[in-house]
């Protein structure tokens, strides 16, 4: 046993020695890493690990390792450019991990934190041959991005045509690389599709299928290499990628699934939303499995519409599956539906009243989210406004207001925002774990009649629904981990 455990202490030294070595590349990780183009773009869905390919080949352009092409010798400065701040942030984590630690200028480089990744003060990852991965956002537009002369370039998840006509244009005078790897959602992504069938951007399409989540084999295996699996060990087989299907709404599932080009709404959205299994009045969340939290959305209107504001009023409960994942049983128990010229006293009144019907009280509620402030010839809308009418009925101080009501699209989260709560919605709906009361009569036409139009007269009532659940559905993920199976 001890003669093991050095062996395993050995091998575990090796792998941070340099992650890379010991990595089995998929399919199409291993053709994006082979195909030899100045522009590419890997597309795929989820779950066939675009990002960490991409950063491979940041890592071996800037170690100047790469397996299957000569690169520019360092030093060279490359820029990894993500959408956003908590992207980044992962992006950085997935980097850190994969990087070889005895190349690294821990001294040079910005200190990394799995909280913060290298953090915001210009964080970049210094090699001792000189190379600089810095890592950007493109939330301040293309002029931010200006000025610098790069070797190469990785743009993470899509941008617009404007981010990587100046990106391209940093890679001028060096002749460098760029990179795409994406899955075509939350942004027009015409023009990529355009420059790929143009031919000035190469690509990689993966579909999600069992030979694309397992690795290729080597001439040294002694064993038949199997897919992927989930961390509690569930085989991403043919017949988890059919129930990916079964979970994932129609309209996006060409997407986020085969990362084809274009969602295609056709119909109903929740087209699985059937009253006889997800309408009851007989549910009972079970204290003892877990807690059950009330949680509330709410939707302001600007225009005069007869379902222009809306509450929601939901029960969460997260419990232990059989193979001990966290999921949430939800049950969604009334709503407030009405025009969007009501007053904020009168909305607030009526929400107070629904509360009062179940036996609760403003306090008792875990998590309150409402929408972005909006202005009408009706009146002002706000968290704020709403907070206010609501303090003033229960003859408190708006300070001493508690819960407070929290702006639902602040934080990294309003990015894709609906297309990520509505799936949540749908895998819930799949999962038997969604269900509504008959009171919330108009949630219930709005699950069978909404269509992802944002005109919509029942995209009010989604949206709060969403809202309702934001805490869950844009839950904190701890970081990559390292994996080590001895066999």
């Amino acid at each position: 046993m001890s003669s093991l455990l050095a062996a395993l202490r050995g091998v575990t030294a090796s792998f941070e020695d340099d992650p890379l070595r010991w990595i089995r590349w998929t399919p199409p990780q291993d053709a994006i890493h082979r195909l030899q183009a100045k522009r590419k773009l890997f597309r795929a869905g989820n779950q066939l690990g675009k990002s960490w390919s991409a950063l491979a080949e940041v890592i071996w352009r800037a170690t100047g390792t790469h397996p299957h092409y000569e690169t520019k010798a360092p030093p060279i400065e490359a820029w990894v450019v993500c959408t956003s701040w908590s992207q980044a942030v992962a992006i950085m984590g997935k980097f850190h991990f994969l990087c070889p630690a005895g190349m690294v200028d821990v001294a040079a480089s910005s200190r990394y934190t799995s909280r913060n990744g290298y953090g915001k003060d210009n964080p970049a990852c210094v090699f001792k041959n000189g190379s600089v991965v810095r890592f950007k956002t493109t939330k301040q537009g293309p002029t931010a991005l200006q000025g610098a002369t790069l070797d190469y370039v990785l743009i993470d998840e899509p941008t617009t045509p404007e981010i990587y006509r100046e990106l391209d244009r940093r890679l001028t005078r060096t002749g460098g690389s760029l990179c795409l790897s994406l899955t075509p959602v939350n942004i027009d992504c015409s023009w990529i599709e355009q420059a790929v069938e143009e031919g000035v951007i190469s690509e990689v399409h993966a579909l999600l299928t069992a030979e694309n989540l397992t690795p290729v084999p080597r001439p040294t295996d002694t064993f038949t290499p199997e897919p992927f699996r989930e961390e509690d060990g569930t085989l991403m087989d043919a017949d988890w990628i059919k129930d990916q299907w079964r979970k994932v709404p129609s309209a996006f599932a060409p997407v986020v699934l085969d990362g084809e080009w274009n969602i295609r709404p056709e119909g109903v959205f929740f087209d699985i939303f059937d009253p006889r299994v997800h309408v009851s009045s007989e549910v009972r969340l079970d204290a003892q499995r877990g807690q059950v939290r009330w949680c509330l959305g709410i939707d302001y209107a600007a225009a005069n519409r007869d379902h222009g504001q809306v509450a929601v009023l939901t029960q969460v409960q997260q419990i232990k599956d059989d193979k001990g994942r966290s999921e949430e049983v939800i049950f969604v128990r009334d709503c407030v539906v009405v025009s969007g010229v009501m007053t904020n006293k009168q909305f607030a009144r009526l929400i107070l009243d629904m509360l009062d019907a179940h036996g609760i009280v403003w306090s008792d509620i875990d998590e309150v989210y409402g929408d972005n402030p909006v202005q009408s010839r009706y009146g002002y809308r706000s968290n704020i406004e709403t907070g206010k009418a609501l303090a003033r009925h229960m003859g408190i101080g708006y300070r001493a207001l508690q819960p407070r009501l929290k702006n639902v699209k602040d934080g990294a989260a309003a990015a894709g925002m609906v297309m990520a709560g509505c799936r949540y919605l749908y895998e819930r709906l799949a999962e038997g774990r969604f269900m509504v009361h008959p009171r919330a009569l108009p949630v219930i036409e709005a699950m069978q009649t909404w269509d992802l139009d944002t005109r919509h007269p029942a995209k009010d009532r989604i949206d709060a629904v969403r809202y309702a659940l934001k805490g869950y559905i844009f839950a904190r993920h701890r970081g990559p981990r390292a994996v080590l199976r001895a066999g």
